[in-house]
């Protein structure tokens, strides 16, 4: 759905020293997209796309904080990108 190269240029790292860091929050957030979606999101639109990369930029750049506040606001985005593409299933 993200490819690395666009994590990488959406948090502007020039290096390779985390690519497998980022990979794992890359996958973390693909499946959380697909979880609250409630099918897998094989051919992303934008907004699934741009959630993704709002999750696991959150979690890149919040590594080691517990602000609530900023957890909270992205988790609001996250899902608002994503409510168009969840499944009736999921809905209840």
């Amino acid at each position: 759905m993200v490819t690395l190269e666009e994590l990488k240029a959406h948090l502007r790292i020039e290096t390779d020293e985390e690519d497998g860091y980022l990979q794992g929050l890359l996958r973390m957030a693909e499946a959380a997209a697909a979880d609250f979606c409630g099918q897998p999101l094989s051919e992303a639109p934008e907004p699934a796309r741009l959630a993704v990369l709002l999750f696991a930029g959150y979690h890149y750049t919040h590594r080691e904080s517990d602000d609530t506040a900023a957890y909270a606001a992205m988790k609001a985005a996250f899902q608002a990108l994503l409510w168009p593409y969840r499944s009736p299933e999921a809905l209840f």
